[in-house]
Order: C-alpha cells, then structure tokens, then sequence
C-alpha cells in the first residue's frame, strides 16, 4: 500500500454494508463519524457588521445584488475657503487720485530784482544827490554816505517795491507801471515823515511845524528821491512781468496736458468699465 492511503481514508470514511437486523430487516448503512485530530482548524461563525463609509472616501456599489443597498453620502464643503474668497472680493483698493499741477508763481524773482532794484535806486540817488550839491555849491563829492537821511529813501523803496511785487505777482507791465506810482509815493512822503520825525516836530509850535513841512515837500533831494524810485520800480518792473508772461504760459501748458491726460484716463476707466467680458469654453 502507498502511504496516501491514511489520508485518503480519513478523507472518504468508510461505510457499513448493510446488514440484516436482528429481525431480518436490512438496516440502511450509517455514516462513520470522524474524528478530528488536532490538525484540523476549528472556525467559529462571526457575524459581521457592515463597515461604515468614510467620509474622506466615496462608497462604491458592488455587481452583488445580494449586497447591502449602498447609500452615497455627500459632504457639505468647507465655509472656510468660501469666507476667505468673499472676504479677498470685499478687499477694497484705493487708487491715488492724480494730483493737478501747482501754478508757479513770480514772487520769488520779483523780490530778487526789488532788491537788486534797491541797489540801483541807492547808485542813481547818490549819483543824484552829488549833483545837485555840485549845483548849489560847486562841489561834487560824495560825503553824506554816512548820513541816515541817505538810507530812509533806499529802505521806503525796498519796502514799496517788494509789495507791489507780492501784488502784482504775474501780471503784466501796466500793474507795474501803476504800482511804481505808489513805490514813489511811498518813498516822497515816507521820507518827509522821517524827516520830520528826526527833528523831533511835535516839540515845536504849529507854526514851525507848518513852516518843516513845507521845507521838506519842497526839498530837492526828496523830489529826486520819489522821481528816481518810480523809474527804477517802473523799468525794473517790465523785467519781472516779462518773465511772468513765461509762467503763466508754463502754467497753462502743464494745465492743459493734465487735463488732457485726465480726460484720456477717464475715457479709458469707462471703456474698461463697460466692457463685454470674452466668452471662455
């Protein structure tokens, strides 16, 4: 015999033969119960329950249909994602506003050239003065630089001449021509009151008072001194209006090209805004 043949009886147990009972009756034949050795594995009946979908994987049907009815369970998304986007959309951008651009002004130059007027006005009052002593005495010299009645006239012209300047600003030459007149008379009368002031008038009596008064009207030095400040200012005037006719061309020109620009900007802000968005796929 091989030595399959244990395995293969344990595996088909033999059968009785039937036989007759003790009655004569033939007994069906009964199957040999087998005994299991320690080998054999033992399995239990587990019932399991059906696993639960995860909500991170999708539930697949299966082609049994003897499985259990599937159920797809949707996720509700995110609000996070969705309150960060609505949050960057509301984001408000602000956009500078361009800035139109400053008018220039004359100011600054016509003070330059009220002071560079002043020291003409001293060379030609001097010049003025000399000669007019070499009229009364025959004798030209220049000995009163010294004096304070020189510089009273000089300061009256400076102080005149610098506020028609921040009057006049950009205008043309006839603003200068009658703001020379009030440069003159500033200098003519500022000088008599100083004049006077130095001789101390209001000591005197009204008749001597009247009488320095006169004197000082009728004084040759004043007289040039009022003459000379409203050429000086009137001349020196027509310089400074000459380069305020430039500013104000500068100044409309910058004018212009912004409004320009703006109008540009604005016209192509409403293109953008009204545009029809292209079809995407």
């Amino acid at each position: 015999m091989s030595d399959n043949t244990p395995e293969t009886a344990a595996a088909h147990p033999p059968k009785m033969a039937d036989s007759p009972d003790i009655d004569g009756k033939i007994v069906p034949p009964r199957e040999i119960p087998s005994t299991a050795t320690d080998a054999d594995p033992v399995y239990d009946l587990v019932e399991v329950a059906p696993a639960v979908p995860s909500a991170a994987e999708p539930v697949v049907a299966t082609a049994d249909p003897a499985a259990a009815e599937t159920t797809v369970i949707e996720r509700e998304p995110d609000p996070a994602p969705i309150a960060a986007t609505s949050a960057a959309s509301m984001q408000t951008i602000y956009v500078p506003s361009p800035v139109p651009p400053r008018r220039r002004g004359n100011r600054g130059f016509g003070v330059l050239i009220a002071l560079l007027s002043s020291v003409i006005f001293a060379g030609l009052y001097a010049l003025a003065i000399a000669t007019i002593h070499a009229v009364e005495i025959g004798l030209f010299q220049f000995d009163f630089f010294g004096s304070l009645a020189f510089y009273t006239p000089i300061a009256f012209f400076f102080i005149g001449f610098v506020l028609v300047v921040l009057v006049v600003n950009r205008a043309s030459w006839w603003g200068y021509v009658v703001g020379s007149i009030f440069v003159a008379l500033l200098v003519y009368f500022g000088t008599v009151g100083a004049g006077l002031l130095a001789n101390n008038v209001f000591a005197e009596t009204p008749s001597s008072a009247a009488r320095l008064f006169a004197l000082a009207l009728t004084n040759p030095f004043i007289i040039a001194a009022g003459l000379l400040a409203r050429e000086v200012s009137m001349w020196m005037g027509a310089l400074i209006s000459a380069r305020g006719r430039k500013v104000k061309v500068r100044n409309s020109e910058a004018r212009e090209s912004f409004d320009r620009e703006s109008a540009e900007r604005t016209a192509e802000y409403e293109k953008s805004r009204f545009r029809t968005p292209d079809a995407t796929v």
